[in-house]
């Protein structure tokens, strides 16, 4: 870590744990609005208000910095971001709220899995060690054999699949387009893709659900812009183990809101993953590579 990054560090601990409220509470509004609305609506309503979030920015820019010259693959990352929102907020429907939190955090597994598989990256013995723990911290929230396993936690591995897709895409769009641009052009892809999906099971919200999906939208804008803004002044490896209060927010938030209470396995599964996400991303910081983009607008 620099002298630089160490004088903003707590500054960009505090940036995180704001960002983590903020998509911990996008979560229950979804869980509010999903009983009556199509989880493909939902996140179409999402994209739509995450895009308000960058008008102000575009504006000022008066367009300038949505120029791109690599709009096919913004394209191709809308339909993995779109597939992994749809994914997620079905989970959200089925799941309680902390084991669909615990269980996403493999989602930078999946991304290390994709830079190995995919990007041609080297991968030692640890690093396969530290993905092994990240798939046994899995194992012990689903615990297969041992509790029939729900179908949404299928739809949160699902989400947390596109959701690596995505975020190496954004990696490779990171090189030439800035944060805003790749969250502005993924907000506005997205949109035509879940309307035309949400337009066969299509129900107009009331007043009551347009306010929810207006604050999922908008906390999910935020959120994006917010742990952009902690990951440019931090290493990701240092920031990482804070995310373990994802957990803590989901347990709280489904006990006040859903009358939800998560067993231990719940409690032990995440941590294990968030220690091998940890460890992992501290290798890669040392090694001097970054397989998890902190620019993206996914399964959050």
């Amino acid at each position: 870590m620099t002298d630089a990054s160490r004088a903003t560090y707590p500054l960009a601990v505090a940036v995180t744990l704001l960002s983590i409220s903020m998509f911990t509470g996008s979560h229950v509004f979804v869980r509010l609005v999903g009983s009556g609305i199509s989880p493909f609506e939902i996140g179409f309503f999402t994209a739509v208000f995450a895009f308000v979030f960058y008008i102000p920015w575009i504006v000022r820019t008066r367009g300038r910095g949505m120029r791109t010259a690599n709009l096919r693959r913004h394209i191709i990352r809308a339909f993995f971001n779109a597939s992994a929102v749809s994914s997620w907020y079905i989970a959200l429907t089925l799941v309680p709220l902390a084991d669909a939190v615990s269980l996403s955090l493999t989602g930078p597994m999946f991304v290390t899995l994709g830079a190995i598989l995919f990007l041609g990256e080297r991968a030692r013995a640890r690093r396969w060690t530290a993905l092994g723990f990240g798939l046994l911290g899995a194992l012990v929230i689903i615990r297969p054999g041992f509790e029939s396993i729900s179908i949404g936690f299928l739809f949160v591995i699902m989400g947390a699949v596109f959701s690596a897709g995505s975020k190496l895409f954004s990696g490779h769009l990171s090189r030439t387009d800035s944060p805003a641009a790749i969250g502005a052009w993924v907000a506005l892809l997205q949109m035509p893709i879940l309307l035309t999906v949400s337009s066969f099971v299509w129900q107009w919200p009331n007043a009551l659900e347009w306010s929810y999906m207006a604050a999922v939208g908008l906390l999910v804008g935020a959120a994006h812009f917010t742990m952009v803004w902690a990951f440019r002044r931090a290493e990701v490896s240092s920031l990482e183990p804070y995310q373990f209060t994802r957990l803590i927010l989901a347990a709280t938030f489904g006990y006040l809101v859903f009358s939800e209470v998560p067993d231990i396995w719940t409690w032990a599964g995440g941590a294990i993953i968030v220690a091998s996400n940890s460890y992992i991303a501290r290798r890669e910081a040392v090694a001097g590579r970054v397989t998890a983009p902190a620019v993206s607008t996914a399964v959050e």
